[in-house]
């Protein structure tokens, strides 16, 4: 079974479990009838204030959104205001578009709102052909370094993730031989250029008694470790000056697979952190360049 086939079977089988969802997003993939153009599903996005969303499908290529909106969406005016609010903030923080499927249309309707939608994303496909900006979906780039390098910047909404801990090295030109000790993995490494930058792959999963909790919605990692002697000696460590982390969270993909994923730029939030709860990392940056270690800062 190729990839793509394996992945576009898997983002259906997540969708299952929501029948009108599932018939709208299965029936947009195929009008579409293009294998060229990726689709993900439960995409994150930012918001405004450190709030972060999850929209129901994202067109990376084309920075479009769609969110399939079944009647619960409009049981209550305060449901409905905060459902504007929320595409409102994605759009402008963003710089992306949100479609909305009203599903408390019938058949036919909820088809003409498909089809519309459908026609957006072939024009805007077609126009960045015209203009030689199309890139096509090309799994084996998604987990190059290789690739990224050359392209000289990674963003969350490239959903770049890799197999290795190698890959992540290779993507800075760090030396991955040192991130072993013995049979063990060291959690990062340090920037080999910009020694300001830390490169950590943390998991949600216990190694060596450290752990990570990564909450996607408000953008932060709280790393503790199940020696409460350790935790609090970690936490005093980062108690009074700022660090600043590149993160590729240790996950498993919608195939299954194990994969360290970009998140983003984080740095210790002195505020937040305290003995009891460990050491608190927010994000604070969504795309960087390989090239200066510079990242832009979330308002």
């Amino acid at each position: 079974m190729g990839y793509k086939l394996e992945y576009i079977s898997r983002l259906f089988q997540k969708t299952s479990g929501k029948r009108i969802e599932h018939y709208v997003i299965t029936r947009i993939w195929h009008l579409l009838d293009n294998y060229e153009i990726k689709m993900s599903p439960q995409q994150y996005v930012s918001r405004q204030q450190a709030q972060y969303a999850l929209t129901d499908v994202y067109f990376p290529q084309l920075g479009y959104h769609i969110e399939v909106n079944e009647p619960a969406h409009y049981e209550n005016i305060e449901r409905i205001q905060q459902d504007l609010k929320r595409i409102k903030e994605i759009e402008s923080n963003t710089g992306q578009r949100v479609f909305v499927i009203d599903c408390r249309d019938d058949l036919k309707g909820i088809h003409n709102q498909i089809n519309k939608i459908i026609s957006e994303i072939n024009a805007k496909v077609n126009n960045q052909i015209q203009q030689g900006t199309f890139e096509p979906w090309n799994p084996e780039n998604e987990h190059d370094p290789n690739f990224w390098k050359t392209k000289g910047h990674i963003s969350i909404s490239d959903e770049v993730s890799f197999h290795r801990i190698e890959d992540i090295c290779l993507l800075f030109g760090a030396d991955h031989a040192k991130t072993k000790m013995g049979f063990l993995r060291k959690g990062g490494i340090q920037h080999p250029i910009h020694t300001n930058l830390f490169l950590w792959w943390p998991s949600e999963k216990p190694r060596s008694g450290w752990q990570n909790k990564y909450n996607e919605f408000n953008g932060t990692i709280i790393e503790t470790h199940s020696d409460k002697e350790k935790k609090v000696k970690h936490y005093n460590n980062y108690s009074q000056e700022t660090h600043t982390r590149v993160v590729f969270f240790h996950y498993k993909d919608i195939l299954g697979l194990t994969n360290y994923k970009y998140v983003g730029v984080f740095t210790n939030d002195i505020e937040k952190s305290n003995a009891k709860i460990g050491t608190v990392w927010s994000r604070i940056g969504e795309t960087i360049n390989l090239g200066t270690g510079e990242f832009s800062v979330k308002e």
